[in-house]
């Protein structure tokens, strides 16, 4: 009976270790299900919660548990606080064997899993524009000089004669009968006397130039010349000719007496002169000064004459001019205009006019022929011009012509009705000084012999809200062949800079210094853009072309503000003012790295010639920016022989690294790693410019005076230590 017993509690605990072991090993089968099916809709988070459960469920099943069969449930679900990490859980029963004999038919089992999926990090922008610099564009200046000056019109005879009639003319009419040469036979008379004649249309401003503005009139003569009487008058009568002035076309006159000496006494002819050359007492008006230049003007001004006898002069007696002058002395102001036309910084305006804070930087792309050592990692084809092929050479691991992968820029368009447009798409030498920057490459180690036609690719895809896979990513609308193949120089630049042009003139493409849609009518959703110059359907026409295409990104939609940001990397064509520092948003760190480590990997840096420079990564703070402590290390990343010898530069816990030092760079043709421990208390502080959360900085330091500059192309590229993809641990 002892034995019986001993047996029966022997046969129980074996069948406890075996359904106990049975159990443990759906747990791990149960828990393996839910680490597949966590990765596999991760993947389609943030923006498809739907595929993303639906993904989760099927990888399940794959692996042995189907929700809703046999008691199985499976539940994916998106983190609340961070929407890029799924959980799932899986419950469900794991049958018994030997504790079917206590009434034990199954146990219940529970698994979790959580998968965070690590998006590109957003670069260079947190605005609805990417890559807008400072524009050196020409501006055309007028400028206007005034200067004052004394002058008189021409002795000029009368035009008309206007008014009654109280003269007579010896023959002719009125005007030709005194506006003739002194002397001659004809003239006109009046034998009334007050009797008066009045003449006009003196053309007295005809000597002003366009650019003369009458100030004031200094002085003013009225000769009358052969003026006589036709016989004496007698016992001394007086006889004269009296002068008037009108301003205003007869309406008002002067109120002096300004007349001739008595011509009584004497019939011979003399010439007399009214007025000065240096005052206006002769001829004061009733309503104050003169004023100019319209008193002058022909129809206002008008001389009178008005015949004047004494009661001894007979009725016959005619009272005789033979010519009437006039002529004024005035001051007047000569307005001298000059046109220049010089290169000036000036900020871009948006499609709409939208006024846009500069980001100090370019999008850029450098030419396919070009060598890395221009500035670009990734999409130039050479180390050395023409030998060695970028990321061929097997110790150079980390370069690589990668023209299909780079480089890549995010748009999130919220509502609807998006529309993209790219700034200055096409290629148009500017010179490294003037436009966006872009400049061809000639001669030398990096340039080719001659300047090669440039293309440059703008293509549109919908990511489908999976903006780490592009595999399901659908074409939307590209720029085509419209910049393929440029050959360009702006002529009006050039112009200012006083240099020869022989290549066609882009100054009046609609393209240059302009904005261009490539794509519209876009609903919600994640887009990508992919600028690249290699051209698709002739792999090696651009191998000769060593010249630099920058540009710039808008995007635009109806209920809402988009965002435009690089996708993981970037390349940036920046113009850095000397003895100053310039700062630049580099990535978007979000909280959900607190702990992790940020790479940030710079190609090519500090090639900014005579001068120094310095830079520094910046860390938000809420309410502006500190440096941050970080590591570096330089690695040679070319076998070009100017390459700088930069394996032994390194730091820790260093705040600012000096790229070069006056002349010579520290990193040409090098990358520089810096990592950065984010704290595990890390909150991503908002930047207070913008608004988004987590945007660090770039500062570089330039030496030199602030009349001088640099420019600087480079790579930039930041990730987050770790797959993009991976299961997080309880």
């Amino acid at each position: 009976m002892i034995f019986g017993g001993a047996m029966m509690l022997f046969v129980l605990l074996a069948a406890t270790v075996i359904d106990l072991s049975w159990y443990w090993t759906n747990n791990l089968r149960m828990q393996r299900a839910a680490d597949a099916a966590a990765l596999a809709g991760v993947v389609f988070l943030p923006g498809d919660t739907a595929n993303a459960y639906a993904a989760a469920r099927a990888e399940s099943a794959k692996n042995g548990y189907t929700h809703g069969v046999g008691g199985v449930v499976v539940t994916p679900l998106q983190d609340p606080v961070n929407d890029r990490r799924l959980k799932v859980t899986i419950t469900g029963p794991v049958n018994t064997y030997f504790a079917r004999v206590v009434g034990i038919n199954s146990w219940p089992a529970r698994r979790d899993a959580k998968a965070d999926f690590v998006l590109p990090v957003p670069m260079g922008s947190p605005e609805n524009y990417y890559g807008v610099g400072y524009l050196i564009a020409p501006v055309t200046t007028t400028t206007t000089t005034t200067t004052s000056h004394s002058g008189s019109s021409s002795s000029n005879h009368p035009g008309s004669a206007p008014g009654p009639a109280g003269w007579t003319a010896s023959s002719g009419t009125l005007v030709s009968a005194v506006a003739d040469a002194s002397g001659s036979t004809t003239h006109v008379f009046s034998t009334s006397t007050n009797s008066t004649q009045q003449y006009g249309n003196f053309n007295l401003t005809s000597g002003l130039a366009a650019n003369e503005t009458l100030t004031g009139v200094t002085g003013f003569q009225v000769t009358l010349n052969d003026t006589r009487i036709s016989s004496a008058c007698g016992g001394g009568s007086v006889a004269r000719v009296r002068v008037h002035l009108s301003w205003d076309g007869g309406l008002n006159w002067t109120t002096a007496t300004t007349e001739t000496p008595n011509l009584g006494t004497n019939a011979t002819s003399g010439d007399y002169v009214l007025g000065s050359t240096s005052n206006m007492t002769a001829w004061p008006k009733n309503t104050g000064s003169w004023n100019l230049p319209s008193d002058l003007a022909d129809g206002n001004l008008i001389v009178r004459l008005t015949a004047i006898k004494g009661a001894g002069c007979a009725g016959t007696v005619q009272v005789r001019v033979d010519e009437v002058i006039a002529r004024a002395w005035y001051t007047y102001d000569r307005a001298t205009t000059t046109t220049t036309t010089t290169l000036q910084q000036q900020n871009v305006t948006g499609p709409g006019g939208q006024s846009l804070t500069p980001q100090k930087f370019w999008g850029a792309m450098q030419s396919q022929g070009a060598p890395n050592i221009q500035g670009d990692a990734y999409m130039t084809k050479y180390e050395t011009r023409k030998t060695t092929l970028n990321g061929v050479n097997s110790t150079d691991p980390d370069s690589v012509y990668n023209w299909q992968e780079y480089y890549n820029y995010a748009v999130e368009i919220p509502g609807s009705n998006g529309a993209i447009y790219v700034y200055d798409a096409g290629f148009c030498d500017g010179t490294t000084q003037a436009g966006t920057g872009e400049n061809w490459t000639v001669g030398g180690t990096n340039g080719n012999g001659t300047r090669q036609p440039v293309s440059a690719y703008f293509d549109v895809y919908n990511t489908n809200d999976t903006l780490l896979n592009e595999s399901d990513d659908t074409f939307v609308s590209g720029s085509g062949t419209n910049y393929r193949r440029l050959s360009y120089e702006d002529h009006t630049i050039f112009g200012v800079l006083g240099n020869s042009t022989n290549v066609g003139d882009c100054s009046g493409q609609s393209w240059h210094l302009g904005w261009t849609q490539i794509a519209s009518g876009l609903s919600a959703g994640t887009y990508r853009i992919h600028s690249y110059s290699t051209d698709p359907t002739s792999l090696g026409d651009q191998d000769d072309s060593t010249g630099l295409n920058a540009f710039a990104f808008y995007a635009s939609a109806s209920g809402g503000t988009p965002r435009i940001y690089g996708l993981g990397a970037m390349e940036a064509y920046v113009r850095l003012p000397g003895g100053q520092a310039s700062e630049f948003y580099l990535a978007q760190i979000d909280a959900v790295h607190a702990g992790k480590t940020m790479v940030i990997n710079l190609w090519d840096p500090g090639d900014t010639g005579a001068l120094s420079a310095s830079l520094e990564i910046l860390q938000p703070t809420g309410s502006g920016f500190s440096p941050a402590q970080f590591d570096y290390q330089g690695m040679v990343g070319t076998t070009a022989g100017a390459a700088s010898s930069c394996n032994g530069f390194s730091g820790v816990g260093v705040t600012s690294v000096t790229t070069n030092t006056g002349g010579s760079s520290r990193f040409n043709g090098c990358w520089l790693t810096i990592e950065i421990a984010l704290p595990t208390n890390y909150t991503a502080p908002a930047d207070p410019v913008s608004g988004e959360n987590g945007w660090w900085k770039i500062r570089y330091t330039m030496g030199g005076s602030t009349s001088s500059f640099s420019t600087d192309l480079t790579t930039w590229q930041v990730d987050i230590r770790g797959n993009p993809v991976h299961l997080v641990l309880p």
